[in-house]
Order: C-alpha cells, then structure tokens, then sequence
C-alpha cells in the first residue's frame, strides 16, 4: 500500500514546523497527531500546522508512518504507548529524538516482536519558518533488512526530490543508530558549546562585573563570529534548556559507550563527565526560567545571562556594523 497517512507525535514547535512543511507541500499526505491532555498553544499549533487530532489508538492504527519528535527523555514511554496500541496494520516508526544510539536500540527491541519497520532518524536545524525560508534536515538510517523501506519513507517525505518536501538525507550503510549518533556528535559541539559558554558567562558576572565586561569587549573583538552566534544562541537556549537536559545526558551516555573498549578508558575519569555536567547546567537554566515564570520576576542569574548575550549584539553591531 502507498504511504499516505503520516502521524507526528508530538507537535511541539519542531514536530509542528515539519507538519507545516508536508502540509503546504505535499497537501495529498493526511497528518495525524494525538493531543489529548495537551496545552492550548499546542492545540492551536497542531491544527495551523494542518494536523488532525484524533485519539491516540486510533492514530497509530490508521498511520503509515508513526514520526516520533519529542523531548529525548520522553522518547522510550512513547515508543511503549504505540507498541501497546498496534494493530494488524504495520507502520513504519520513525525514531527522530535526540537518543544515543543505545537507547535507539532499547526502542527497536519494542518493536521487534510487531515486525513493524523500524527507522533511526535525527533532525538538525531550527524549525521551519513559515515561509519555508529555512527547513531542518532530516537524517535517515535503519538496519539492512528495512533498506527498501528506508528509501520508500524517505522518497516520500521528500515529495521526491529537492524542495519538493522535506530536507532528506537517507544515511546508506550507517545501520541503525547511525542517525542518532550523527545527531550526538553535531548536538554535542553545537548545544555543547552554547552549554559552555553560558557556564563562563555566569561565571564571569558571579565572579565581577568587571570580569563580565572584559571578557564581552574580548570576545567581541577577538571572536566576533562566534560572538554573534551567543548573542543568537543563548537567548535561543533558555526556553528550551529543559529539553536539552535529556539530551546532554543521552551523548554523555553514547560517549561512554564509545570509549569504554579503549586501552586507557580505565585509566582516567569518565570524559563523558563534561556532558553530565551540562545536562546540570541546564536544568538549572530550566528551574531557574520556571521560577521566574510562576513568580513573574526575573531570576537575577537567569536576567545576567540574558543581559550578557543582549550587551553582546549591541557591541557587535557598534564595532563591527554591517
């Protein structure tokens, strides 16, 4: 049977965004989502988005391709809740999370006794703008026996060639858990360094203005492209830094399994450490966005941060105009 029916679980601003995409693109495909005890903005979202909610069983029986994009933390629960409600109809599941490779394989063994197409994927980039301006990519790779299925999906989502669909890149020969691993390894330097550098920053305000300002006016000068990439990034990070905990987590875990057969991996500390303390990092930029929320005042930690970054595009737009 064609693919025809695609269900996107769950439309937050990404899973939405790519929604979009197919809807404006590909206006034959009928995408499914599943909202139930969801917010009002994702309700909103999901229907601009050209979703159609309709309960979970019934969504994941009547897709042809179940896409899997939510918080990396809640990716194996959801994986179980479709398994529970599978029927004789045989979808194909995309797994799109930010998940080590290891935990890629803990939700195939789901899956297994269905026999159902199981597929690894790993999305890079913003969400979607509304103009299509600017659309993520979409990394696919599986095990051998679900190659033809691999590049049927893939042929799909992409209308079949370029601007016609989704941003597609089938990984041949990668196997399953390849997607994951690519999305590891890129998450890792770019959310990484965003981690890192929010850490100074702090540092440096905790430590004295003086030192604040110091290391602005050098980075300003001497690192400008990087520079504007933080002034961007770390206001970008704080509303979703409860995201990336998992995340952080999920490559601290895909490093360790890495690089636990080396011949001095016993011999030093865990380097994977350094992503554990980001996922710490950023739970704490979360708790400290959801008190500020609920007290409707500024975390005066969380309000430097942002001042930083806001003082940066100031200074960089003084020294180094356009």
């Amino acid at each position: 049977m064609p693919i025809s029916t695609i269900a996107i679980l769950y439309p937050g601003a990404m899973g939405a965004s790519l929604a979009h995409v197919l809807s404006l693109r590909l206006p034959h495909l009928r995408l499914l989502t599943s909202l139930s005890h969801r917010s009002p903005s994702t309700i909103a979202r999901a229907a601009a988005s050209g979703l159609v909610d309709i309960p979970m069983e019934q969504a994941v029986q009547e897709a042809d391709v179940i896409l899997s994009v939510l918080p990396p933390s809640e990716a194996v629960k959801l994986a179980k809740e479709v398994a529970g409600h599978l029927g004789e109809k045989k979808p194909v599941y995309i797994e799109a999370n930010a998940v080590s490779p290891e935990t890629v394989a803990h939700i195939s063994s789901i899956f297994q006794p269905h026999n159902i197409p199981f597929l690894d994927g790993s999305i890079i980039g913003f969400p979607a703008t509304n103009n299509l301006s600017s659309i993520p990519k979409l990394y696919l790779s599986s095990k051998p026996e679900w190659g033809d299925k691999l590049r049927e999906v893939a042929d799909v989502l992409s209308g079949g060639g370029v601007g016609k669909g989704l941003r597609v890149k089938v990984m041949e020969d990668a196997g399953e858990g390849g997607a994951s691993a690519l999305k590891m390894c890129y998450g890792g330097i770019n959310k990484g360094a965003t981690g890192l550098a929010a850490l100074l920053v702090l540092s440096a305000r905790a430590h004295s203005p003086g030192t604040a300002k110091a290391l602005l006016d050098e980075m300003v000068e001497s690192q400008p492209a990087f520079t504007q990439k933080l002034v961007k990034g770390l206001p970008d990070m704080v509303p979703k830094a409860y995201r990336w905990v998992g995340e952080m987590e999920e490559i601290s875990a895909f490093i360790t399994a890495s690089i636990i057969d080396t011949p001095s991996a016993s011999q030093h500390t865990n380097p994977a450490d350094t992503f554990q303390g980001l996922a710490q990092a950023f739970q704490r930029i979360a708790d400290d966005l959801k008190e500020k929320e609920a007290v409707e005042k500024k975390d005066e930690e969380l309000k430097g941060l942002l001042d930083w970054a806001e003082e940066g595009k100031s200074e960089l737009e003084r020294r180094h105009p356009k």
